[in-house]
């Protein structure tokens, strides 16, 4: 049994280019929103409550039944007007195993295609192992499947990385109490900009707003039109990327529940042992990637890896972190205001204010 590693973040605040750099590393093994993947239903990350993270028993059948879970997903129509969901790296092709209308397996959508370009000959391979673990805790068993990988492409460290993952650290502490945690966070006020540039996100939420409105599922085809009332845009034959950008999420609503989940985070985490946590300041590792680098692979520590290789895996991801300018303060005089008192908690205990 390996030591764990969790990158800790609300996401949109370059844990994803962070999660890129480790994929750069001979000796570490990348994880890209593995927890989120399987633990959330396409529509949204609301619907879900990390069924995934507990302490239960489970068999291997149906521990592979979770990882492999599937559902048909209603977001073709979106992808062809032009939502972009890059987060997203599995393939559909006529060739591939999975599609829109079967639903891709969770574990499949992200995870798999950032380890390998061959998901799908990655995938075959755990449907004939996992289902042979035996009965045993949840926690047990995902080291048994982070182990398997290390083994399977001869890596030392596994570095899982999911955005929200804050509102979760105090399940993934309890279930791996002696995994070190790297804490990434940013300005409250930037990130829920970005929240509200981020198209999956307002995708989902509109979505779930406008089912838990009108009782209606808007993506699917089928839906009376009549029954969506203002939600009419969502439908497939009414939908445009325009009218999606038009949609914002009320930057209050934003900047209270980032801040909230960090604070949360923030405390739970603040009760580890000092080395079990890095915390890790977005703009610091913008402005000098090469210094905040070399202090993510210091405390990370893979074992077979020389100092030589640290050097270069340095050099190689610093070039490929890219900043981006502040845009919070370009917002209206009210809006502003909002978003600034509702980031607060967050803003201060960051030393952001």
């Amino acid at each position: 049994m390996t030591n764990q590693f969790f990158i800790i973040s609300t996401g949109r605040s370059g844990s994803t280019a962070l999660s890129n750099c480790i994929n750069l590393h001979p000796n570490l093994l990348s994880l890209s929103e593995f927890l989120l993947s399987i633990n959330m239903q396409p529509s949204g990350p609301e619907n879900s409550s990390w069924p995934g993270l507990s302490l239960e028993r489970w068999d291997g059948k149906q521990f592979w039944d979770f990882l492999s879970k599937t559902q048909p997903m209603n977001l073709a129509p979106y992808i062809k007007e032009g939502v972009q969901i890059k987060e997203f790296l599995y393939e559909v092709s006529d060739t591939s195993r999975f599609n829109m209308e079967t639903g891709i397996p969770s574990i499949l959508g992200m995870t798999l295609p950032h380890l390998t370009d061959k998901p799908d000959q990655l995938f075959e391979e755990l449907e004939s192992v996992v289902p042979q673990f035996p009965e045993d805790q949840l926690n047990n068993q995902y080291q048994r499947l982070f182990d398997w990988l290390l083994q399977r492409f001869q890596k030392d460290v596994c570095v899982e990385r999911s955005g929200m993952s804050v509102d979760v650290v105090d399940r993934l502490i309890t279930m791996f109490p002696d995994a070190k945690f790297i804490f990434l966070y940013r300005d409250v006020r930037e990130t829920a900009m970005a929240f509200n540039r981020f198209q999956p996100y307002k995708l989902g939420t509109a979505l779930k707003e406008a089912k838990e409105t009108t009782g209606e599922d808007p993506s699917n085809p089928t839906t009376d039109i009549s029954r969506l009332g203002e939600y009419k845009w969502l439908h497939p034959d009414y939908f445009t990327v325009e009218k999606l950008k038009q949609f914002e999420v009320p930057y209050e609503e934003l900047g209270e529940n980032l801040s909230s989940s960090l604070v949360s985070a923030a405390e739970h985490l603040s009760k580890l042992p000092s080395e079990q946590v890095l915390n890790l300041r977005y703009e610091t590792l913008m402005e000098a990637p090469e210094d905040q680098l070399n202090r993510v692979i210091q405390f990370i520590q893979p074992e077979s890896t020389t100092p030589e290789q640290d050097k270069a895996w340095v050099e190689q991801s610093a070039a490929i972190i890219r900043p981006k300018p502040d845009t919070w303060s370009d917002l209206p005089a009210d809006k502003r205001k909002q978003l600034e008192k509702a980031s607060e908690p967050a803003l201060k205990l960051l030393n952001y204010v």
